[in-house]
């Protein structure tokens, strides 16, 4: 079967961005399927561009996986050229494929992932033209995101021309694979179920490579005297510090288990334009028991998580949780076969399925709080059943297992 894998921001493992898609290319290959991934030439979240004078794709092999890298412009921040960037990608990128096409590189079936929709509205129109299939993987709720996270009201003019948008694609499409668990809901909430079909729809999760992180576990290890201090209770945060993230919370529970639990530290590692402010607040509270390392390369991320005794899991509590979410830090933190606190209330919580952790259901710092506490009560015995709970978690999310599931619905759509 030949795949084309459509996604804006499809970056490589090596450049620090989302992996989703080289495992399943990686994965696929290995089963003797020809992939390839069409992504933005522009690396986002960084200053790398692949463009090529006069080229309209730069196409390279990055980590072991084909990509076509479609000609577009660059930038730096959420300005007019991202806006650009974002209506480029979706023209260009149709221009690539009927390119391959006349190299005799034809796909059987057409994978899209969004954000952003624009590029899986041109797609699927030449790909309905052209009576080739296609699956669209939703992995964000979009506009929705956008009303929850910046407070914009349903009713703005923009937002109800991309929630038509959303259900036209959603229509389109020949099968839809949301990596939430609540999908069909969505529709059904949306009041669309009468216009899409929901046996169209599926979940594959988000999930981890379980043999690269066991490599990188060995073979990368971050030195930090404090993560290694054997007389603290380690509870270690991953990612973005930013506003959306809401990590002054975590601040707040600091300062109360300053005072009730001594012995309880916290670790953030990961950058962003809050984490200045957040020190700041730390400083005034005069907190010892918080520290911002700041961000590390991905390979570093399986010795950090090793040596917690507690990871968490917390951004903003938003109206769309209630349709599931789907992190990839989950499963990275599920590997390291620890238990796991959530403070995010979601929809068919995977971590109480699993018995795997801790989800408070009001998200402040008291709840927090009271939650850190009750780990602090458990025996070792109890927490390394969590860990092992976790741990089997991971290995139903590894990325071999979950390509099964792409290529089954892949091979319906041949079929």
């Amino acid at each position: 079967m030949n795949i084309f894998i459509v996604n804006h921001y499809a970056t490589p493992p090596s450049l620090g961005g989302l992996v989703r898609h080289y495992y399943f290319s990686k994965n696929l290959r290995a089963e003797g399927h020809d992939v390839r991934i069409l992504s933005a030439s522009q690396i986002h979240n960084s200053d790398l561009n692949f463009r090529e004078q006069g080229q309209l794709m730069t196409e390279k092999d990055v980590d072991g996986v084909p990509y076509s890298f479609v000609r577009t412009i660059s930038y730096s921040k959420n300005n007019w050229r991202r806006i650009f960037n974002m209506m480029q990608f979706p023209i260009n990128v149709v221009k690539v494929i009927k390119e391959l096409n006349k190299k005799g590189e034809k796909p059987d079936v057409i994978y899209l992932s969004s954000p952003t929709p624009f590029a899986c509205y041109t797609v699927i129109r030449y790909a309905k033209k052209n009576k080739i299939p296609c699956a669209m993987e939703v992995r964000d709720l979009w506009p929705l995101s956008i009303v929850n996270f910046n407070h914009i009201s349903n009713n703005n003019p923009i937002i109800k021309i991309l929630y038509q948008l959303e259900k036209w694609l959603y229509k389109n499409t020949n099968r839809l694979i949301f990596t939430m668990s609540g999908g069909k809901q969505y529709i059904i909430d949306q009041g669309w179920d009468n216009q899409i079909d929901l046996n169209k729809v599926t979940q594959i999760n988000n999930g981890i490579d379980l043999a690269e992180f066991e490599s990188n576990k060995q073979n990368f290890y971050l030195e930090d005297e404090d993560l290694d201090n054997p007389n603290y209770l380690k509870i270690v945060y991953t990612g973005s510090v930013r506003h959306i993230y809401q990590l002054q919370m975590i601040v707040e529970t600091a300062k109360l288990c300053q005072m009730n639990l001594p012995n309880v530290r916290f670790f953030i590692f990961g950058d962003g334009p809050e984490r200045e402010n957040l020190e700041n607040l730390s400083k005034e509270y005069q907190l010892n028991n918080i520290y911002f390392k700041g961000r590390i390369q991905k390979k570093y991320i399986a010795s950090v998580l090793s040596r917690a005794d507690i990871t968490l899991l917390h951004s903003k509590q938003v109206d769309l949780n209630k349709y599931g979410i789907s992190q990839n830090k989950l499963f990275e933190y599920a590997a390291v076969k620890k238990p796991i606190l959530s403070t995010i209330q979601e929809h068919d919580s995977i971590i109480n399925k699993y018995h795997c952790g801790i989800q408070i259901n009001n998200q402040n710092e008291k709840e927090i709080y009271e939650a850190i506490k009750q780990f602090t009560n458990l025996s070792q015995e109890d927490r390394d059943q969590m860990g092992e709970n976790a741990y089997l978690l991971a290995q139903n999310h590894d990325y071999k297992e979950l390509t099964k599931q792409l290529l089954d619905v892949l091979n319906s759509l041949i079929a």
